[in-house]
């Protein structure tokens, strides 16, 4: 089996970014949930799909790494 190379953060600008949809990610959820306890089911919806996909987003390498793993073993 050949090893997939693993990707990780290199530059400034990827860091900084990363923080950054890790933190919109995190205060998008938390908007959610007061919407959730106001009851505005639409607007938790909407929000709380920012919210997942902004931390999704923060987990890009990790999710690259996984899918690279998982790829070598339908090899």
């Amino acid at each position: 089996m050949t090893q997939f190379k693993r990707r990780k953060h290199q530059t400034r600008g990827e860091m900084i970014s990363t923080f950054a949809l890790a933190v919109s990610g995190l205060f998008f959820v938390g908007e959610a949930r007061l919407y959730l306890e106001e009851g505005a089911t639409g607007h938790v919806v909407l929000i709380g799909l920012c919210g997942l996909l902004s931390l999704a987003g923060a987990m890009r390498f990790h999710l690259h790494n996984l899918w690279c793993w998982f790829g070598q073993f339908r090899r």
